[in-house]
């Protein structure tokens, strides 16, 4: 059968969906590069927030309408939509007829034998399928086969899955259940496996990838972790996503100081300063220690790139809160954010709390923090200009002698891009030397340096 996988959402759903692919080959399925093409889809959803669910659903009733065309014949709903609302298994079944099963992210293994069953000759319509875990306890290991869904140069490599924490606005760990790591050996093997494949760039990540060994050896154990990975070969850059500001600990900043192939760059998701929301958001830390975090980066790993998120319009934030935010947000002046609207999230403590800010006034919050930070991006940007930097060639630009590339302060997917100008045959996973010519908000120009496209 030729089946298509559709990821939607993060980068960890992203790494499921490769093991998902490789498990269906391994069975003798070929992976269909678009819906079209394939007898059946599976899309493996996202459900962080509410927009998450609206696309996630969106894009359900699109492939159901392909599916009522006649242009497949099977589609399976998977991941983190079905095992958060798997409450209202009987609401999705009769709403969804077109939907042929729903698996959650703890049971995508089980998935090949399912598909199995429909080639049975009393296999029928009523044989549809529903199955989640009562608590996921999944995570592929370097043994599972993958099907790769990222370019050949960089992949994602998942440390760890779900999460400890009880964050007042988050539902995550009530559908990937409990924090559980990978053991150091395992993901060496997996990076060297990738390495061998071509894979010059892995990006770690985890629901909170510095929470890593705490399960498996008592300690936070990614500081082992990235010294294992910098004896890789092959590897030149590895990037840290997704770490707690909680858990950034002296040694994990020594560790991405010294260890070579480690680039200075961290993702640590900060969501507020304000001491008062930090406690209701149950965040396990302070505006304190948070700045002392960013000082700390910044003198001992120099040229950090830092990327953070934030809520506006938490539960009872008020505009003294929103201006201490902003206060923050020009102090630090980071390279990476995102700011995300509060939403109400299912059986967490910020749904029961009853001072939520209205709507109108979150979206006011919102802009207002944008439009400074897409300042501060403009001006940190601009001081790239006339500088020599790094870039990794990602693909064509649409026109000839025109790539697309990133830097080392760059993740795939959510960081900006360079416009890099150069030879018609610079390849994808190349490492150039260029010099910037250009900023925007977001985006760098830059010229490939002769030497470093000779050599």
């Amino acid at each position: 059968m030729k089946i298509h996988i559709l990821s939607l959402g993060c980068a960890r759903t992203l790494v499921d969906s490769e093991g998902l692919g490789g498990l269906l080959a391994a069975e003798g399925h070929a992976i269909a590069d678009k819906p079209e093409r394939a007898d059946c889809v599976v899309v493996n959803t996202c459900a962080f927030i509410r927009e998450a669910e609206e696309e996630s659903v969106s894009t359900i009733l699109d492939l159901a309408a392909l599916k009522k065309a006649g242009k497949i014949r099977h589609l399976v709903v998977a991941g983190c939509l079905p095992q958060k609302r798997k409450g209202e298994r009987e609401d999705l079944l009769a709403h969804l007829p077109e939907v042929d099963g729903f698996i959650g992210p703890g049971d995508l293994p089980k998935l090949p034998a399912l598909i199995r069953e429909w080639n049975r000759p009393a296999a029928a319509p009523a044989d549809r399928f529903f199955v989640t875990s009562p608590v996921p306890t999944l995570i592929f290991d370097a043994k599972t086969p993958k099907h790769r869904l990222t370019p050949k140069h960089f992949a994602f490599l998942k440390v760890s899955e779900g999460c400890d924490h009880a964050c007042a606005f988050c539902s995550i760990p009530q559908y990937r259940g409990p924090h559980r790591s990978r053991s150091i050996e395992d993901l060496t093997a997996e990076a060297e496996r990738l390495a061998s494949e071509g894979v010059v760039e892995l990006n770690l990540i985890g629901q909170d990838s510095s929470y890593y060994g705490m399960d498996r050896y008592g300690k936070l154990a990614l500081p082992d972790l990235l010294t294992a990975l910098g004896r890789v070969r092959g590897i030149r850059w590895v990037r840290i996503l997704y770490a707690h500001p909680a858990h950034v600990t002296d040694e994990l900043v020594r560790a991405i100081r010294e260890t070579p192939n480690v680039v200075p760059y961290i993702d640590i998701p900060i969501q507020h300063i304000a001491d008062r929301i930090l406690t209701r958001m149950k965040r396990e830390t302070d505006g304190a220690r948070i700045r002392a975090i960013v000082a700390q980066l910044r003198r001992e790993i120099p040229g950090i790139a830092i990327r953070t998120t934030f809520i506006a319009g938490f539960p009872g934030e008020t505009e003294g809160e929103v201006d201490q935010l902003a206060a923050f947000l020009r102090e630090a002046r980071f390279e990476r954010v995102g700011i995300f609207p509060y939403r109400v999230e299912p059986k967490t403590a910020a749904e029961k709390m009853t001072d939520g800010v209205p709507e109108r006034t979150i979206q006011k919050r919102l802009d207002r923090l944008m439009t400074l930070q897409r300042e501060i991006s403009r001006e940190n940007n601009a001081a790239w200009v006339g500088r020599t930097v790094e870039v990794l060639v990602e693909e064509p630009g649409g026109e000839p002698g025109l790539f697309l590339g990133r830097t080392r302060s760059d993740a795939p997917e959510v960081d900006g891009q360079v416009f890099l100008h150069g030879p018609r045959n610079l390849k994808p996973g190349r490492f150039v030397e260029a010099r910037v010519t250009g900023a925007e908000e977001y985006d760098l120009t830059a010229e490939t340096l002769p030497a470093s496209v000779s050599s």
